[in-house]
């Protein structure tokens, strides 16, 4: 049992980098546009299957223009919903993750 735990907690940390690792890629794109693109994760590593079957699997990244008020009812302009979706096959079945956060579009800009 003690062993299933570990492994179960492994899986987790496992899924969680992957989910950060694709995060951080669209957070740090200095033009942010709306769309959805779907990553073979395989594709990014470009190993790792052999070593660790369970990274299988596919990274669908989210990006859509959000319509916020300030307290004072102003208009953000400019502000965006990115989430990332983990889809993997375990035990028998397709599972998902997702992380999701917001960005102003001009952060990076100069």
């Amino acid at each position: 049992m003690t062993s299933r735990t570990a492994s179960s907690i492994q899986d987790e940390m496992r899924i969680q980098r992957v989910l950060k690792s694709a995060m951080i890629d669209a957070l740090s794109n200095p033009t942010l546009e709306e769309g959805e693109t779907t990553v073979d994760l395989m594709d990014i590593t470009g190993d790792g299957a052999e070593q660790l079957p369970f990274l299988r699997g596919d990274i669908e990244t989210v990006i859509e223009l959000m319509e916020m008020e300030n307290e004072d009812g102003q208009l953000l302009q400019d502000m965006y919903r990115i989430r990332v979706t983990f889809y993997w096959f375990a035990d028998g079945e397709w599972q998902q993750q997702t992380a999701e956060t917001w960005r102003y579009a001009n952060l990076y800009m100069q």
